[in-house]
């Protein structure tokens, strides 16, 4: 089971600090008892003692942060409620961070982490309630329009285009950054710049020294502090279940239902590698050894370069070439710190960053031996070989693969998850979803097994908009028709290269009404431009890359891979597999030439095949 704060869901507050609302000595009117004099809680140092410096940045007095202008200035602070717990969300960070970091804060607020734009637009596109999912519409910032308040009365005929914005809010948007998100074990965060650089512990309990603060409760900081590099827990507090970011780890989330998880009990989503709600399938490569998500993933990546983007594949990011080289490229790119090429024979083996011209050297040919060129992780435990781009590989000597991105071939496996059953609830009864209870969102469960608890009679269960905190009647359910990690459908990305497709978006919609009526069933939504079905498959890189590359049958004579489906005649399920066309437009699926490439490959393919096998 989840842990939960004491008295439910109502006790969670994110944040940088979190400080006891009440001093319990202090009577209401702000004096003490006997002869005390007034509590000045300007003087936050006198109860918070062992408090944590956030780093040597920021180091204030604490009121620069946590009190506006006009409680400093005032004569006395005599109300502990005028202390902003937060200051980093997006509510004050103009105000107290924006001094120093404006264009930090103006990129963040553009970028994919800020607006959520991809899955807002492509969602509300293929629920039909918008014509086009590009350029993005719809937003949580960066200048982009509010999603709608949610259709309160909904008269018949029901369409998923009327219900897709109260979906996106209460189901969806608790990963954005200024949303608290569901809390449990594993899942507790802060908001706006906490969100990455402050540490939580998978509790959601104080850890530091601060004598003030309650070790019983949950909603915590682990510390006061801001951390820089961000470790990777931090990333999977919102990038978990069957999403990039959990693959890293070689984490798949089981299904939802009891009876295929160990023992019975666990949340299939939750964060902590410990808990027995995952199968244990191969890492990526590179946590194996041992790097951080920023290694890779820098800054104008995660906060963005201040550009409003439609999908995470298209926005600026670092390539595998860049690092190891490639078809363009036979050394590292330049302007990358972490890469050096260490100079053999010296004492120390001094290392020289790739960029930095060095007379008596030629930094490329030493680049191009493999040997010589290490990446410098902001993990620290030193430096991990760098291999380059190996042309004598076959499948390197192929010059149509040049256009085949390197995870097509070094994903040793894939997220392709099917049908998406979503279904708005607006009244429970009976015991339909007793195995069911673990909905990869803490608040869900709660009220689940509150109904339960109740001993399966009626019950009318009511759920938080993310966005307003307001709570409304019903609740939203969502669960897999059926998943795969042994398929990997080909598409082609936006600049043209072969890329792994997933099924991201395969809806199908119920509503039951608060009478117990089914006002839609399973029903399929309809692209916004009126092009077919709601439907569609998304490009993306799997986070699950190995040191050499698939068989060559795991692409070619490979009717999935294709994107013809599993079978010729499919059931109701398996025609899931058949790939639909992505959303936005400059993606797409393979077309007829290339489908018959990888089903009737050249002659020649046979002999490249033998080669690669060690056969000569």
């Amino acid at each position: 089971m989840q842990e939960r704060a004491p008295g439910g869901r109502g006790m969670r507050v994110a944040g940088v600090l979190r400080v006891v609302a009440v001093l319990f000595f202090c009577l209401p009117d702000g004096t003490a008892g006997g002869e005390e004099p007034p509590v000045e809680f300007r003087a936050c140092l006198r109860c918070h003692s062992g408090i944590e410096q956030l780093d040597e940045r920021h180091d204030f007095e604490c009121g620069r942060c946590h009190l506006h202008a006009e409680d400093r200035a005032a004569d006395r602070l005599a109300s502990h409620e005028t202390v902003i717990r937060n200051p980093s969300s997006s509510q004050y960070a103009d105000t107290f961070c924006g001094g120093c970091h404006r264009e930090e804060i103006v990129r963040l607020q553009r970028s994919l982490h800020g607006t959520l734009a991809g899955m807002i637009n492509q969602t509300r596109f293929l629920w039909g309630a918008q014509t086009a999912a590009e350029p993005p519409v719809y937003g949580m910032g960066g200048g982009l329009r509010p999603i709608p308040d949610p259709v309160k009365d909904l008269p018949a005929p029901v369409d998923p285009s009327r219900l897709v914005d109260d979906f996106l809010r209460r189901r969806c948007l608790g990963c954005h950054i200024d949303t608290r998100g569901p809390s449990g074990y594993g899942l507790y965060r802060g908001m706006g710049c906490a969100a990455c650089h402050t540490p939580y512990d998978a509790s959601g309990r104080y850890r530091g020294n601060d004598p003030a603060l309650d070790r019983s409760r949950t909603g915590y900081a682990a510390m006061h502090v801001f951390e820089r590099p961000i470790g990777n827990d931090r990333c999977r507090r919102c990038h978990r279940g069957n999403h990039v970011g959990a693959d890293y780890e070689g984490l798949f989330e089981r299904d939802v239902s009891r009876v295929y998880r160990p023992h019975g009990f666990g949340d299939p989503l939750a964060v902590n590698p410990a808990e027995p709600g995952f199968h244990r399938l191969a890492k990526d490569v590179h946590a194996e050894k041992g790097m951080l998500c920023v290694d890779c993933h820098d800054s104008e990546e995660v906060m963005g370069d201040g550009k409003v983007y439609a999908c995470q594949m298209v926005s600026p990011g670092r390539g595998c070439a860049d690092c190891h080289a490639g078809w363009d490229r036979a050394v590292p790119s330049s302007g990358i710190p972490a890469i050096v090429v260490k100079k053999p024979g010296l004492p120390g083996d001094i290392a020289v960053p790739v960029d930095r011209p060095a007379p008596s050297e030629d930094i490329d040919a030493m680049a191009k031996e493999d040997k010589h060129c290490v990446f410098m992780s902001k993990a620290g435990g030193g430096s991990r070989h760098l291999p380059l781009f190996d042309r004598s590989v076959p499948a390197h000597g192929i010059p149509g693969h040049r256009r085949v991105r390197c995870s097509a071939c070094h994903a040793q496996w894939s997220f392709q998850d099917y049908g998406l059953s979503v279904i708005r609830l607006d009244v429970l009864s009976g015991y339909d979803w007793y195995d069911l209870t673990s909905q990869g969102d803490p608040d869900l469960q709660d009220v689940l097994e509150a109904h339960l608890a109740q001993g399966g009679g009626t019950t009318w269960p009511e759920s938080a908009d993310r966005l307003s905190g307001k709570v409304r009647p019903g609740i939203w359910l969502t669960n897999w028709r059926f998943k795969r990690w042994e398929w990997l459908p080909l598409g082609v990305d936006h600049e043209g290269r072969i890329s792994v497709m997933r099924p991201r978006h395969q809806y199908l919609v119920t509503y039951v009404d608060r009478n117990g009526k089914v006002l839609l069933d399973s029903a399929i939504p309809g692209r916004g431009d009126g092009l077919g079905k709601g439907w569609a498959f998304m490009p993306y890189v799997p986070h699950t890359i190995g040191p050499v590359g698939r068989s060559c049958e795991a692409c070619h004579l490979n009717r999935i891979s294709a994107g013809l489906g599993v079978e010729a005649e499919p059931t109701v399920d398996t025609a899931l597999t058949k790939s639909s066309e992505p959303p936005l437009n400059r993606f797409r699926m393979l077309d007829s030439r290339e489908i018959e490439l990888l089903l009737e490959p050249p002659p020649e393919w046979g002999r490249i095949r033998l080669k690669a096998l060690g056969g000569g």
